[in-house]
This record gives structure tokens, sequence and C-alpha cells, in this order.
């Protein structure tokens, strides 16, 4: 078991390409490549497009041979009716340079073809031609391989257990001939040695065989595509589907990508797939499989295929009716749910508006109550405004009052002290005196003045704003009011009356009226923006 791994692990080192990335990444790329693969189609066209070219260019029959070759190399896995075109333009050219070798192996080209075609009788007779006798060293391992290969494609054609018997013993027969005429260090004998022990049922040893390649191909061979489809048969043998699968996959992606259009690596692969039931991806790679083949006009692939195909599309299109009676029934439920949510839509389309009408009412509400607090919040100022006022003048009153009772009482003391002394004279003198009258008043004034201010202390420079700069009144002193101040000053407290005015002030009605009128055609503002402005004045 051990060395088992150990020969796992030889394989990994050996072949870092095959190594990268697990089955299912690998079908991913896979599944990219194919959908591309008009593009590499198109690069092979491109290049066959100017080997002919070069073919129609050549000046002498020698280099007409090696491009007609290369053609035929090229064609050989991408058009097998082109292939054997060249093939024969080959053999022509060669007869013409009277060369036996090329000769032989341009008939062993034709052969080649016809047996990829399935043309086994004309493939048999154009070997037949060839005197084996003749043939060069280094022309054996073809010749060999030739035969090799038909008795193969007739074994996996034959129906009877005798007949595939027959062609089996031909198969190992023609696969010791290959070891003999083989280097033994060539990737060929490796690939036949590996072979030869599956077919023993060796088949750790025959994993061996292929670790011992060791280099890599270049990228994208036939050969490269040939390794690792050998790969995938060893692993197949051992049990271990998972490489298997990986295996097949990088031989069929080379395929993809080197745009060969005969292959068996991606049939293969379409049919494992389809046994573990991706049968979506199975039905691509085997719908892909036929066109190519079809393509190549490789009827041998196209009846392998066929044998696979009707099975994977059957179970394509019952996948795709289950899949569609599914879409069916999902249609159904949808359906059912649109219904509800339609229902659901309008019954929460009715509650939405009856709660939006209530929003509406609430609102209303709102502002309305909005409205209300304003109007108290305003009456609560007015009201506390009042109250500080009232507050200040009772307080102001009866100190007045006090002190008028005082002096009152001097005056009456004074006035009886003079009357007992008989100072008549004194007395009629003192009660006929203005100027006491007077002197109160001013005092009343200066009090009133100071006590207001105390009150709305920005009332001179408040009510300036209302007039027009130049028509501002600029008292003499800042703890005192002018007449026309002190009558907008009780308006402020409350008394619009200009009878009431007048009295509390010693004024006639007549200069309170003269007042309010000069101080109206002084004004800013309008007379109603005025009122309002005068009521929020100390605010």
């Amino acid at each position: 078991m051990k060395k088992f791994i150990l020969l796992i692990l030889l394989s990994i080192a050996l072949f870092p390409v095959f190594a990268n990335g697990n089955a299912d990444s690998l079908l991913q790329v896979l599944d990219k490549a194919i959908a591309q693969r008009t593009q590499f189609s198109d690069k092979k066209e491109q290049h066959l497009k100017e080997l002919k070219q070069a073919f129609h260019h050549s000046g002498n029959l020698p280099d007409k041979f090696r491009y007609a070759d290369k053609l035929f190399d090229a064609y050989k896995h991408y058009n097998l009716d082109s292939a054997i075109a060249a093939a024969r333009t080959k053999l022509s050219l060669a007869q013409q340079l009277q060369d036996r070798q090329l000769v032989f192996q341009s008939q062993m080209n034709i052969a080649e073809i016809m047996g990829k075609m399935g043309i086994y009788k004309e493939t048999f007779d154009s070997m037949a031609k060839i005197d084996k006798s003749k043939l060069g060293k280094d022309q054996w391992g073809y010749y060999y391989h030739l035969y090799h290969s038909i008795y193969t494609l007739l074994f996996n054609n034959a129906l009877l257990d005798d007949e595939k018997k027959q062609y089996n013993a031909l198969i190992s027969h023609y696969k010791d001939s290959l070891l003999q005429v083989y280097d033994a260090q060539s990737i060929a004998y490796k690939l036949t040695y590996n072979d030869k022990l599956l077919e023993k049922g060796d088949y750790r040893q025959a994993l061996l065989a292929l670790q011992q390649i060791g280099r890599q191909p270049d990228e994208d061979s036939a050969q490269k595509a040939s390794i690792a489809y050998r790969f995938a048969k060893t692993y197949e043998k051992l049990g271990d589907a998972a490489e298997q699968k990986r295996f097949l996959t990088l031989a069929a992606l080379t395929d993809i990508r080197r745009a060969a259009k005969s292959y068996v690596a991606l049939r293969e692969l379409a049919v494992l797939l389809y046994k573990e039931g991706q049968v979506d991806r199975a039905y691509s790679y085997i719908r892909c499989a036929m066109e190519d083949a079809s393509f190549a006009r490789a009827r041998f692939r196209m009846l392998e295929i066929s044998e696979a195909l009707p099975i994977i599309v059957a179970s394509y299109d019952k996948k795709m009716e289950e899949e569609k009676n599914n879409l069916f029934n999902y249609l159904i439920l949808i359906s059912i749910l649109s219904v509800i949510l339609l229902a659901s839509s309008i019954l929460i389309y009715q509650q939405l508006k009856r709660i939006s009408a209530t929003k509406k009412l609430v609102k209303s509400k709102n502002d309305e109550l909005m409205e209300i607090n304003v109007t108290l919040r305003d009456l609560n100022a007015k009201l506390s405004e009042s109250d500080h006022v009232k507050e200040t003048y009772i307080g102001y009153v009866f100190n007045l009052c006090s002190s008028y009772i005082n002096k009152l009482e001097s005056y009456r003391v004074n006035l009886h002290k003079k009357l007992r002394a008989g100072q008549v004279q004194e007395a009629l003198a003192a009660t006929g005196d203005t100027n006491l009258v007077s002197n109160e008043v001013r005092d009343f004034f200066q009090n009133f003045d100071a006590v207001f201010l105390s009150i709305y202390p920005r009332f001179i420079p408040d009510f300036n704003r209302l007039l027009k700069p130049e028509e501002q009144i600029q008292p003499k002193a800042d703890d005192c009011l002018t007449p026309e101040l002190r009558v907008f000053a009780l308006m402020r407290m409350g008394i619009p009356d200009s009878s009431r005015i007048a009295n509390f002030l010693h004024y006639s009605p007549q200069t309170v009226y003269n007042y309010k009128r000069k101080i109206m055609n002084k004004l800013e503002v309008g007379k109603g923006e005025f009122k309002l402005k005068m009521e929020q004045i100390g605010r």
C-alpha cells in the first residue's frame, strides 16, 4: 500500500499540469473551453490555410511533400476526408519522387484514415500493398501500430465472443511487436507497456509505467491528450473513479483546445458523468462529441457515440420534462401566492388609507393643540408680565402713598404750628405756592420712569427701532422718559385709553392725542405691525 501511495505522489511530481485542480473545477474549465471551441477551430483553420498556401507556393517536389505531410498531420484528428486527400497527395508526390520509403509512409497514412473511417476491408487492402520486407527500420513502429489500431477498432465493434477473442489475441500480438521495435526510453514504448500491463491485470505496475514517462509533452499536444487518457484508463482499472474523471477531463480539455474533432475522452467522460447523475453536463458533452465527430467524418466515433447518445438524451429529455412539470407546478403555486399577495396588498392598502386618514386627523388635532399651546404660552407670558408689572407697581404705589401721607402729615403739622402761632400770612403763603404740586409731579414722573425702565430696560432702543432713523427719540438721561415715550410706556403697560393716560400723566386728552399722532408720523413700520411689535417689547 505504501508503495502505491509513493507511486501516486511520484505521478503528481512528474505531471504538475495534471495535478492542478480537482475534477469539479476542471469540469468548469472544460465547460468554458467547449463554449469557446469556435475560437479554437478558427485558429486551426488559419493554420491549415497557411499550410495550404505554403504547399501551393512550394517550388519543388520535396517541399511539396513536406507541406503535404504537415497537412496530413493537421487534418488527421480534425477532418478525415481532408486527411485522406492529403495522404493521397503525399502518395502521388512520393511516387513522382520515386522514394519507396515515402510511398510506404503515404500508403500507411491512407490506411490509418480508412481505419478511423471504419472502412476496414479497404484498410487491409491498402496495408497488403506494402512490402513489409522493404520497410525502413523507423517505419516498423508505425506499421505495427496501424494493425494494433485496426484490430482494436474491430474488437470494439465485434458482437460475438469468438470474434472478440480472436481480435484480442491479435491486439496482444501487435503490442508485443511494438514493444520489440520501440525505443525503451520513448514515450510510445511506455504507453504501449502500460497497455500491456493493463492487459495482464497488473494495474499498479501499469500506473508506474506511465509515471516514468518523465517530462510533460508540449501544451495541448496530441501526445499529452493520449497520456492523460491512458492515466484515466489505468485509474479506471484501479477503481479510482475520481482520478479517472479528472484525467478524462484533462484529456478532453486538451482535445478541445487543440481543435481535435475525432476523439474518445469526451464521450467516455459524458458516460461517466451520466452514471454519476450529472445529466445536464453529460448531455452537453455527448452532443459536443457527436457534432465534432460528424464534422470530422469519423464514422466509427459517431457509431460509438450513438450507442450512448439515446440513453443520455432520453434521460436529459426526462429530466427536462420533470423540470417542465415542476416549473408548471411552481407556476401554479406562484399564481396562487400572487392572488394571495394581491388580496393582502388590497387589504394592506385599505388599512394604510385608514391609517393615513387617522394620521391626518391626528395631525390636524396636533396642529390645533399646538396653536392652543402657542396661544396659552402667549397668554401665560402676558399674565406673567402682567403679574410682574402689578407686583412692581403695587409696591411703587404703596411707597408713593406712604410718602404722600408722610408729606401731608408734615404739611399739616407745619400749618397747624403757623396757625397756632398766629402766623396766618405765612400759612396763606404756603398754601398759595404752586411749586409744591409741580415738584410732586416731577418726582412722580421720575419714580414712574425709574420703575418702568427697571421692568423694560430695553424699551427705549426697541421703541426707536420702530421709528425712522432720523426721527428716533433720545432722552436727556438714561433713567428717564420723554413725554411721548411716557405716553407709549403706559400703552405698553396695557392702558390704551387716551383719557386715562391724560389723567395719569396730568396731561390734557388733546396733548396725549397730539403725542400719539406725532409718533405715528415718525414710524418706520406700518401701524398694524407697530402695535404688534409694541406688545413684544421686553419679552
